[in-house]
């Protein structure tokens, strides 16, 4: 599936990539595949050793494809310096890191157009479009969270040895500055819609940082379905569920679901769990965790309500 989505080419200043053969509709897999092999970081000499001695269990033509990956940290020990700039982290915050002959590719963008994506159940990593891609365009993917501009470029340039002048960096300093602004507020609403203490004595609050968050998420992404929109929904839910709500509780977890599929696929582990909870938000642990104050039935959302007026409802309690 995935070369007739594709093709590999080499981008001027960029090396290697991938651009897309044909449109790719947002929420496509475009690749599933398997590591070459996974390994935990560690000091260089030792990453060098152990990717030895994977590379040794390899066929030739693996071997050859991960030689041919840049090299951002030449020197003694050439095969340490291949993993750490290459290497996709197994999970979240993982220490583990795996190594693919296509995904390693893939370029890098502070407004991706595409999420890359480890299922620890299937053992693979996916990259999925959270955005339509046209033919043409390049498949790209961020290599650093959504820090500021400096610190960004300055891990870009530590990691991967680039200066960043994709989308976003080449564009004027005050919209980079305000860019910047963005993502300041979406790391402070994120930090606070997370605190259950706020949870439990202003769900009030929390539902309208969640709100806030949104659209901000929006502005600043331009409508690509980050990995930060599913954790979003489901903070909104959690805010829900916990004093009682069923009705937008399974609102939210459908949000969620319909995110993740979109960034991670039908067959990730998260993306089933919060199928279940969308089908039953009362499995969840915190069901009436902190009250029965919002109280109601998962079949008491409304129906015929234009899309204004059911965001009205679900988002009531954000003013």
């Amino acid at each position: 599936m995935g070369t007739d989505l594709y093709e590999i080419m080499t981008i001027p200043g960029r090396g290697k990539g991938l651009v897309a053969k044909v449109d790719i509709p947002k929420g496509t897999r475009i690749i599933c595949e398997k590591p070459l092999f996974t390994l935990r970081s560690s000091t260089l000499p030792s990453i060098h050793r152990l990717v030895a001695e994977k590379l040794k269990l390899l066929p030739k033509n693996k071997q050859r494809e991960f030689l041919s990956l840049h090299n951002n940290f030449p020197g003694q020990y050439a095969f340490a310096g291949i993993f750490k700039t290459n290497a996709l982290p197994c999970g979240p915050d993982s220490p583990v890191g795996g190594i693919y002959t296509t995904a390693c590719l893939i370029n890098h963008s502070c407004i991706p157009n595409a999420h890359n994506n480890w299922n620890e159940g299937s053992q693979h990593e996916t990259i999925h479009a959270i955005k339509d891609i046209l033919v043409g365009e390049e498949i790209l993917i961020s290599y650093v969270v959504d820090e500021l501009s400096q610190a960004r470029q300055r891990k870009l340039r530590e990691s991967f040895g680039f200066q960043c002048s994709c989308e976003l960096c080449s564009q004027p300093p005050h919209a980079i500055q305000a860019s910047d602004q963005r993502r300041a507020d979406i790391q402070r609403l994120d930090e606070k819609i997370g605190d259950p203490v706020a949870m439990m004595s202003s769900p009030q609050r929390s539902l309208a940082g969640c709100h806030d968050l949104l659209q901000i998420l929006d502005e600043e992404f331009r409508g690509a379905a980050i990995a930060l929109l599913p954790r979003l929904y489901y903070d909104a839910f959690q805010v829900s569920i916990a004093h009682g709500d069923q009705a937008r509780a399974s609102v939210f977890a459908e949000r969620s679901y319909m995110s993740r599929v979109e960034c991670e696929g039908e067959d990730s582990p998260a993306t089933q769990w919060v199928k279940t909870l969308m089908q039953d938000p009362t499995k969840h642990s915190t069901f009436n965790a902190y009250s029965t104050r919002w109280r109601s039935t998962k079949t008491a959302r409304p129906r015929n309500l234009d899309a204004d007026r059911f965001d009205k409802w679900l988002w009531k309690y954000s003013g």
